[in-house]
């Protein structure tokens, strides 16, 4: 009787299965199959995480600082609306790392808004046909990169129209960089650096110009050119606002989105659901042994 009652329920598991499979009818179990991926770093507090499911009701969490996580934002029915959440400074208000969770999965960050430490040893020797310039690296954990500017006036605007390059290295590394470009001797030239942290601040300016103080963040592509780069040994740091250059994305600014692509890691039943042929194979194989074996146990 017991082996009758558990082939008898095998064959009723895989005709609901069936029913599943051939016309789209959701498990009681569904489940959020992913969350948003974060950049390592962000420089904003406003902006949209989302996350993707196969049904059911869910809501975000977030935890500060390896702190116990506390949920945030609506109860979401992803069955019928979007699996998306508003960050806002109500939820990211302090500088420090943050981890989001919702059904089970998890995406990291870390907010910072300020920047890192400006270059230092700062000075630049003629060339033939061009200039070397040096400096050291800041020694913030966070440095990514150094942007260095010329012009042709001592205020001359660091910005994208007079970037020359966009130089990663080490923190608290002495660097120097060959400027080869055609030089008029009737021009005197002159160079402005900043550094970049990952979150993208940028640092103050130091150099031949006069705009010492500021700290926008420039974004234009370094230009292309023959120029080299030498990395020397460490040496001292600099003293103490950025985009990461170790693969690691760069928040945008915007409210409406942030962060990189989809972490995932499905379940049995996102395989099966991506895979009917094989599933429907599979549960028809089922039915017809569950009642084969029916048949032989009743005669």
């Amino acid at each position: 009787m017991l082996k009758i009652k558990s082939i008898t329920g095998l064959f009723i598991c895989s005709f609901a299965y069936l029913l599943i499979c051939l016309f789209g009818v959701r498990p009681a179990y569904a489940s959020v199959l992913s969350i948003q991926t974060l950049p390592s770093y962000i420089n904003t507090n406003n902006f949209k995480l989302s996350c993707t499911s196969d049904g059911g009701t869910f809501q975000f969490e977030v935890s500060v600082h390896g702190g116990a996580f506390t949920t945030f934002g609506p109860v979401i029915n992803t069955s019928t609306e979007p699996c998306i959440v508003q960050v806002d400074s109500s939820i990211v208000n302090s500088q420090t790392d943050y981890t989001f969770r919702i059904g089970g999965f998890t995406t990291s960050t870390i907010y910072d808004t300020n920047g890192p430490a400006a270059p230092s040893g700062y000075y630049k020797e003629g060339l033939s046909n061009g200039f070397k310039i040096h400096w050291t690296n800041p020694s913030d954990s966070d440095f990514s990169k150094v942007k260095i500017y010329r012009g042709e006036t001592a205020d001359f605007s660091a910005d994208s129209s007079h970037e020359i390059t966009t130089q990663p290295g080490g923190a608290g590394s002495l660097m120097t960089y060959d400027d080869i470009f055609a030089v008029d001797s009737s021009k005197t030239y002159f160079y402005d650096l900043r550094a970049i942290d990952y979150a993208g601040n940028s640092s103050d300016l130091v150099g031949d110009g006069s705009s010492t103080s500021s700290t926008t963040v420039t974004t234009a592509s370094p230009k292309a050119g023959t120029d080299k780069v030498t990395q020397l040994p460490k040496g001292n740091g600099g003293s103490v606002l950025g985009t990461e250059t170790n693969g690691t994305p760069t928040p945008s600014a915007s409210p409406t989105e942030i962060g990189g692509p989809v972490s995932t890691n499905p379940g049995i039943m996102k395989w099966i659901l991506t895979h009917k042929k094989i599933s429907l194979g599979v549960a028809f194989g089922l039915i017809i042994i569950s009642y084969l074996l029916f048949r032989r146990k009743k005669s």
